[in-house]
């Protein structure tokens, strides 16, 4: 049977999806982009945190493409525990800081935080509102969602304007602490000044989002003796640096000085002393990421688990690359070379052998004690810890 025209118009157009039922082509992307690790907020309660570094949504379609609404969820099983939403206001704030950014070069200067090429592909533009014009892309960074007991999967859904049909993307959570048995890699009662709480400056770097900076207090609960102008003031420096693990060393950098131009100076001001400090870094920074680091070692553990140990004192590291290292060996002398505000051992674990170019990795200890603390429980910003052989 023949049918008019306009009748067959009419019937083709039943037979095929309308425009706005066609799903839009957006490209969700991740930073790191094979898992999120979940750390626990308060391990008594059961509350834990993921942290989702960066995302970065690209306009694949020819036409421009309005992001309306953004929803970060946790899940277990299913089911959603806990959810962040991102309205407009949101989303226009991080298009104007994200494309202020990318203009003043920071997202290739800060390439270990960002991974502009993996995360938004060669010259992706970022775009300056909400609204993103074919081959634009929307970063946005550090999305934080608490919930109630373990999770295992991390979903981000996109809304777009005149699209029902959201745009979906899944990131397992991984729970617990990188494959091994770890040791604290120094000896005695220390502090730990900063480490994977959500108020500590390291959780939102990605390489050293579960890092920790130790010190030493001594009288009146300071870091230092005498007016701590001189690295040999503080009770930190030159204390024994040991290995955490059993490995193989696979990057030894030596012979930079300690940073005594980044130690406050005595009365000056803190508005003065931070400013000092960014100019500081940025000066670092410009020098490569070995200077950030100061002297440090890398260490081999397993396949994707490597220790690092930063901020070590000129012309004391005790290993070499190559050499094998057993757990709780002498590798090295606490210093404060690198980025460091004072005498201090940074150590993190993460998934690649530059401590900068990788991912972090949560650690447990098998040998400490929270002296403070009314039940082993994982290390926050703030703990004393105690070592026991």
């Amino acid at each position: 049977m023949n049918l008019p025209p306009k009748l067959l118009a009419l019937a083709l157009a039943a037979l095929l999806p309308s425009a706005a039922a066609v799903a839009t082509d957006l490209d969700i992307r991740f930073h790191p982009s094979a898992a999120v690790w979940s750390y626990p907020l308060e391990d008594a309660r059961s509350l834990n945190g993921v942290l989702v570094q960066n995302t970065a949504l690209v306009n694949r379609e020819d036409h421009p493409v309005t992001v309306q609404g953004v929803e970060v969820q946790a899940l277990r099983q299913g089911q959603v525990l806990s959810s962040v939403r991102l309205g407009a206001p949101e989303l226009a704030r991080m298009a104007a800081q994200g494309q202020a950014m990318s203009q003043a070069g920071m997202l290739d200067a800060l390439a270990f935080q960002f991974a502009p090429e993996h995360l938004l592909g060669t010259g992706t533009p970022l775009a300056a509102t909400a609204t993103l014009a074919p081959g634009e892309a929307l970063m946005l960074p550090q999305q934080f969602v608490a919930y109630r007991g373990p999770g295992d999967t991390l979903r981000v859904v996109i809304t777009t304007q005149g699209d029902p049909t959201p745009s979906v993307r899944e990131l397992p959570i991984r729970n617990g602490q990188a494959p091994g048995e770890f040791r604290f890699p120094l000896e005695g009662r220390w502090f730990v000044g900063a480490a994977a709480s959500a108020h500590g400056h390291h959780r939102w770097v990605v390489p050293q989002e579960f890092a920790l900076d130790i010190s030493r207090l001594g009288e009146g609960g300071l870091t230092y003796r005498g007016d701590g102008s001189r690295m040999q003031d503080y009770h930190a420096y030159g204390a024994t640096v040991l290995a955490s693990a059993d490995g193989e060393v696979v990057k030894a950098v030596d012979g930079i000085a300690d940073n005594v131009a980044m130690l406050r100076a005595p009365g000056e001001a803190l508005p003065d002393y931070i400013g000092r400090l960014h100019e500081s870094q940025a000066q670092l920074l410009a020098g490569g990421l070995d200077q950030i680091s100061g002297n440090h070692l890398v260490i081999r553990h397993a396949e994707g688990v490597y220790s690092v140990y930063a901020h070590l004192s000129p012309g004391s590291l005790k290993v070499a690359v190559g050499d094998r290292v057993q757990s709780g060996q002498a590798i090295g002398l606490l210093g404060g070379s690198g980025n460091s505000t004072e005498p201090h051992l940074h150590f993190h674990l993460c998934d690649g052998p530059d401590p900068l170019q990788c991912a972090g990795l949560p650690v447990a200890f098998s040998n400490i004690e929270l002296p403070f603390s009314e039940a082993p429980r994982s290390l926050q910003s703030g703990d004393m810890v105690d070592t026991h052989r």
